[in-house]
C-alpha cells in the first residue's frame, strides 16, 4: 500500500496477514528497519521476517522510510523527518481492518530505535496508543552509534556535530515513550560486541521516564541496571539450544508482549 504523508512523499508499505482471518482481537506489529535498510528487507532473509511474525497470528506492516526502497525523497538518517513519517504510518495502521487497536506494538531493529523512540516521544498520534516498543539491540547515543567517530559509514557526521545528533539519539527520547519498553539484547551485540552500556542506558532512562514498564530478555521487569556490573543480568546467548537461534527468542518475546495485559 501507499501511505499518505502530509510532511513529505507518500510512504511505500507492505501488510502481511496471518492465514487465519484477522479479527478485532488480532494483534498488530509495525516494523521499523535498522541501518539504512528499506522495510521491504523484511520480506526476505533478516533476523526475523514479516511472515514469521504474521505466522504468530498478527497483522504486520513494514515500510520504506523516505530515501529508501520505493519511497521518494532523501535519506534523513533517522532524524525528525523519519520520525514524523513513522507517526503517519502508525495513524494509517490503526485504520486497517482486523487489528486490535489496543494491542499494536512497534518492533525496531538496531538504529531504528532512534526513529521509533523519537516518533513516540515527539510526534504522538491522537487516538493511536502503542502498547509496547520492542527494541532489538538499538544504540543509545552518538558515541556508540559512531563508535567514537570510528564507524566509517558515519564519517561525515562526527560527534561534534550537535545540530545533527541532538535529534538522532534514542537516549534523548526514550524517557518520553508512553508504552511498555522491551529490550532484546544478546551477549554479543550485532554492532557493539560485548558492550552493554547502550542497552543499560536506554533501560534505565525508560524506567525513570514515562514508560509503563521496562524489561530486558528474561530479567525481572522494572529493575535498575548497574552499568558497572553487566554480568549480573541475563543476555541472550550466542548459541541457544533452539535451532533457529535469535529468531526463536524474538518471536517468543513478541508473543509474551502481545499476551501481557
Amino acid at each position: 500500500m501507499w501511505i499518505k504523508n502530509p510532511g513529505g512523499p507518500d510512504i511505500y508499505a507492505h501488510v502481511h496477514r496471518p492465514l487465519s482471518a484477522a479479527t478485532a482481537s488480532t494483534p498488530g506489529v509495525i516494523i521499523v528497519p535498522g541501518g539504512g535498510s528499506p522495510g521491504t528487507a523484511y520480506d526476505g532473509f533478516t533476523e526475523v521476517t514479516a511472515d514469521d511474525i504474521a505466522a504468530l497470528g498478527a497483522v504486520v506492516l513494514h515500510y520504506d522510510p523516505s530515501g529508501r526502497g520505493r519511497t521518494a525523497g532523501e535519506e534523513d538518517y533517522w532524524g525528525a523527518r523519519h520520525q514524523r513519517e513513522l507517526s503517519a504510518v502508525i495513524e494509517r495502521f490503526f485504520s486497517i481492518g482486523g487489528v486490535n487497536r489496543e494491542n499494536v506494538g512497534i518492533l525496531s531493529f538496531s538504529i531504528g530505535i532512534t526513529i521509533a523512540a523519537g516518533a513516540l516521544c515527539r510526534f504522538p498520534v491522537h487516538g493511536c496508543q502503542i502498547k509496547y516498543l520492542f527494541d532489538w539491540e538499538g544504540p543509545s547515543n552518538r558515541a556508540n552509534i559512531t563508535k567514537n567517530d570510528t564507524h566509517d559509514p558515519l564519517v561525515d557526521f562526527p560527534m561534534s556535530n550537535d545540530t545533527f545528533w541532538r535529534e538522532r539519539e534514542a537516549a534523548a527520547f526514550i524517557g518520553g515513550i508512553p508504552c511498555d519498553y522491551f529490550r532484546y539484547q544478546a551477549a554479543t551485540d550485532h554492532m557493539q560486541d560485548t558492550y552493554k552500556g547502550h542497552a543499560i542506558e536506554l533501560l534505565n532512562k525508560a524506567r525513570a521516564g514515562q514508560a509503563r514498564s521496562t524489561r530486558c530478555n528474561n530479567n525481572p521487569p522494572n529493575i535498575y541496571y548497574e552499568d558497572n556490573h553487566p554480568e549480573n543480568y541475563q543476555w541472550v546467548q550466542p548459541q541457544p539450544p533452539e535451532p533457529n537461534g535469535q529468531k526463536y527468542w524474538i518471536l517468543k518475546y513478541l508473543l509474551e508482549l502481545q499476551h501481557e495485559i
